[in-house]
């Protein structure tokens, strides 16, 4: 069993460190939001068996986190919670050692990869950009799709721990940054379909097609999505909490298209949409999962999608 600095327990993290307790791995966690990280701890503490060794500690500090372990993983919200808890005063590769695995399972910058990559070798550690998808409730039940890339035998030293993250791992390539690459084109994707599935819906109730209904159409046809069949029952539901928070998409939306007009690929379906996420998030919704754009169509159609 091996130790691991575990550095972000929010909507993900908490899920993926109970996890990796319950097999029987010593965690040393660290959150910004220190509650957060005891909250993670006594969930552990509360419903798992850790006759196997498993263990959870909070730290004050990464740099606590990381000495003497042998996996730091990272699953924090942006570039600039990432640069904090690894590369900031106290942060993590103050601390880490040699031959230890740095894994960033955020959604960050191709600059903060290059950065973090550069700053691992340098201490001789090594490094894999690895984002995650599957929402909270995936990273609970330990079914996360992993995007890894990185050398073959680095990702393979990793991949016991995938295994219990996560349900699928597709090692993209031995490029470092690719992982990312691949993870912007999944969100920027999600975000186009859940914003069609939201105008279909809204569409129906306007012309009083029972949205029960439809969702049982959609569901035996070719309009049928696994986006749409996990949303659609907390569409109906009026059920905001989140899974996976629209600020978080909004960010991802922009460093997608920012790529997108780098290279003058005009993508207009994802250029209205990440218009739509800047008015929601303005209107202070980043917080609610990313499936509350629906009420900015409610607003507009001066109609409840709910049922």
């Amino acid at each position: 069993m091996s130790v691991i600095a575990f550095l972000g327990t929010g909507t993900m993290g908490a899920g993926m460190v109970r996890n990796l307790a319950a097999a029987g791995h010593e965690l040393r966690i660290y959150n910004r939001t220190k509650s957060r990280a005891e909250a993670a701890a006594d969930v552990v503490a509360d419903t798992v068996d850790l006759s196997s060794g498993g263990s959870v500690r909070v730290v004050d500090e990464p740099v606590y986190a990381a000495r003497g372990a042998e996996f730091i993983i990272a699953c924090v919200g942006s570039d600039a919670a990432t640069f904090a808890v690894l590369l900031g005063e106290g942060g993590a590769l103050a601390g880490v050692g040699q031959g230890a695995l740095v894994i960033d399972c955020g959604t960050t910058s191709l600059k903060l990869t290059e950065q973090l990559a550069a700053a691992c070798e340098g201490e001789g550690a090594s490094f894999l950009d690895a984002p995650i998808t599957g929402s909270k409730l995936g990273a609970e039940g330990g079914k996360l799709t992993i995007m890894v890339a990185g050398e073959e035998e680095i990702v393979a030293r990793a991949m016991p721990l995938f295994e219990i993250m996560g349900k699928h791992t597709v090692h993209v390539s031995e490029r470092l940054g690719d992982g990312q690459r691949a993870k912007y084109c999944l969100n920027m994707t999600q975000a186009v379909v859940l914003q069609g599935l939201l105008e279909g819906y809204t569409l129906a109730k306007l012309l009083d097609v029972p949205l029960t209904k439809m969702a049982e159409i959609l569901e035996n046809s070719a309009g049928k999505t696994g986006l749409g069949t996990f949303k659609t029952p907390y569409l109906l539901a009026g059920d905001f909490e989140p899974h996976f928070r629209l600020d978080l998409m909004h960010k991802d939306l922009h460093l997608a298209l920012r790529h997108a007009e780098n290279e003058r690929v005009p993508l207009p379906a994802a250029t209205v949409v990440r218009g739509l996420y800047d008015q929601a998030v303005a209107e202070g919704m980043g917080p609610r999962d990313f499936l509350a754009m629906a009420t900015l169509l409610e607003r507009w159609a001066k109609l409840e999608l709910r049922e």
